[in-house]
């Protein structure tokens, strides 16, 4: 007997929608989202679900314009967005999301002066480890982030 319920007959692979009906998951805000109050680090300005608030900086995101950062940025390209995506949607503990002018996008977490931060390139992902008194910048696999992350976790939150 075969327990498989449904089996996966598509070649196609998930893609992030951040249209309105981005995979079922519309965001009904009419707070207007810009660069000046969605990239900051105060609680008063988030969005309370982590993965909901990252959806929506993921579009904020893609309408970056050129020269968004007033020093010449590139907006990001489609294939960076789809990148972050794929691996957020994974995460048990949802980041804060941050672009930078090096045509890459942030993942970052910090939990007192412990520090665990992700640049995600298209070619690469460089990570950045401040915690249990490591100090060590190093390019990382897709696959080593969630190790990374868990690790972090475990070390900074108390049982």
């Amino acid at each position: 007997m075969n327990n498989q319920i449904f089996e996966n007959t598509s070649t196609r692979t998930l893609s992030l929608d951040l249209g309105t009906s981005s995979i079922g998951w519309a965001l009904d805000d009419s707070r207007p989202v810009t660069p000046e109050n969605h990239f900051t680090k105060d609680l008063v300005k988030r969005y309370e679900d982590p993965l909901l608030k990252n959806l929506q900086t993921l579009r904020t995101l893609r309408k970056l314009p050129v020269d968004w950062n007033g020093k010449g940025s590139m907006p990001f390209s489609e294939s960076l967005i789809q990148k972050v995506f794929i691996i957020v949607r994974e995460l048990t503990y949802q980041p804060d999301i941050f672009p930078t002018g090096r045509n890459s996008i942030q993942l970052e977490y910090e939990i007192g002066n412990e520090y665990l931060e992700f640049e995600i390139f298209e070619e690469k992902i460089v990570a950045l480890i401040q915690y249990d008194g490591k100090d060590e910048e190093r390019e990382v696999l897709e696959e080593e982030i969630f190790k990374l992350i868990e690790d972090f976790h475990a070390f900074t939150i108390p049982v």
